[in-house]
């Protein structure tokens, strides 16, 4: 294609826009199977390189390391404030699930040493 000064409009381009130009062309003549292909493999060589940027990217989560004891008692103490709300829970279970507490607690259970 030539303007009117005679001059091609890839004359005009710059070493960037000739490389992108001759890229795109040599995409425009794939058939449809080396399309997808080329496409498939873009995309996974960025998702693997996303991937890999977020791992190392991503902040250090420091274990915790958590007291299933604490746990429990935190929960059963949960449960005795809504005693008599309707949910079939009383001060008798609550007493139950104590004295389950301390038994699981003695052979163990929480420490990973049972006995």
């Amino acid at each position: 294609m030539t303007n009117q000064e005679g001059m091609t409009a890839t004359m005009k381009m710059t070493s960037e826009e000739k490389a992108m130009h001759k890229r795109a062309v040599r995409i425009r003549k794939m058939t449809d199977a080396q399309i997808c292909e080329f496409v498939d493999r873009t995309y996974g060589l960025g998702m693997e390189e996303g991937a890999k940027l977020a791992e190392a990217n991503a902040p250090k989560v420091q274990e915790k390391v958590v007291d299933g004891a604490a746990s429990v008692k935190a929960f059963i103490e949960y449960l005795t404030g809504r005693v008599g709300t309707g949910n079939r829970i009383g001060n008798g279970t609550i007493l139950q699930l104590n004295r389950e507490l301390e038994c699981a607690q003695r052979n163990g259970i929480f420490t990973g040493t049972r006995r």
